[in-house]
């Protein structure tokens, strides 16, 4: 099992209810493995079987492409990925180092790349991919031809809920559109959960983080497939309209893939 934003917030819970239920844990996180050295100390104190650590900031895509390959050196198979590194939408609108709007990056687009790198490895085991995403998505607008917000107006809640409607529509391409073989995926709104990145853009409580980590680890672990649905918290709910529409999917694909690759996307040619 993969796990990204494994060293804080939800993903730090969903470590440690993980792991004693799985043979093998690959974890990511932002920080450096020394600075995290307390945290899998205690992991290893669970008697996790074998975990593993890799550092990557998605403020770059090229350590999201370094990662899959660690993460292949490590592992011929992957049964689930969970993509959950997640962060909230910086009060002005910033750019990352390949000069995507900072959210879309972190939120959306380091995750699409990674499953695509894992793709091989996630097929061989008949793998499933879980996006963390949010019930913010409900609400939430999102044009494929504007997906680093040049021309849509900047607000950190709407940078926040575009991203994780898109990685809600990518969860469906996934399992319909996507080049086969295919991967199960489920996305799932983790529940209103109290941490920083909450409080970064909302002033309300939440539940704990232990309560999210279970939605997240209960999608993980479930038997059967998924086909691409979206939970809030555990129970299948009907998604934002517009990400079940595939022509709106193979849009936002085709734009998602140009900007993971290096090209400008159609619609912001104009202004490049």
């Amino acid at each position: 099992m993969v796990l990204t934003g494994a060293t804080s917030g939800i993903g730090q819970s969903v470590a440690h209810q993980l792991a004693t239920r799985v043979d093998r844990l690959i974890l990511h996180g932002p920080q450096s493995r020394s600075d995290m050295a307390d945290f899998l100390a205690r992991l290893k104190d669970h008697k996790a079987a074998d975990v593993h650590y890799i550092a990557a900031d998605f403020d770059e895509l090229g350590t999201v492409r370094t990662l899959a390959d660690q993460i292949t050196g490590i592992t011929g198979h992957v049964d689930v990925l969970i993509n959950n590194a997640g962060r909230p939408g910086p009060p002005t609108r910033q750019t990352s180092a390949d000069s995507n709007e900072l959210t879309l990056q972190t939120n959306y687009l380091a995750p699409v790349l990674l499953t695509r790198q894992l793709t091989p490895l996630l097929t061989a085991a008949d793998g499933r991919v879980v996006h963390v995403s949010s019930a913010t998505h409900l609400s939430a607008t999102l044009d494929p031809d504007d997906l680093n917000m040049n021309r849509t107006p900047y607000s950190p809640t709407e940078a926040y809920s575009r991203s994780k409607l898109a990685l809600v529509a990518h969860a469906r391409w996934l399992v319909e559109q996507s080049p086969q073989p295919r991967p199960d995926a489920v996305s799932l709104h983790p529940g209103v959960i109290s941490t920083s990145l909450l409080h970064a853009m909302f002033d309300i409580r939440g539940d704990s983080t232990a309560h999210g980590a279970r939605n997240v680890a209960s999608a993980a672990l479930s038997a059967g497939k998924w086909g691409g649905q979206y939970l809030d918290e555990s129970q299948p709910e009907q998604p934002n309209s517009v990400t079940l529409d595939s022509g709106f999917r193979s849009r936002l694909m085709s734009q998602t893939f140009q900007l993971i690759d290096g090209g400008v996307p159609t619609g912001d040619r104009d202004i490049h």
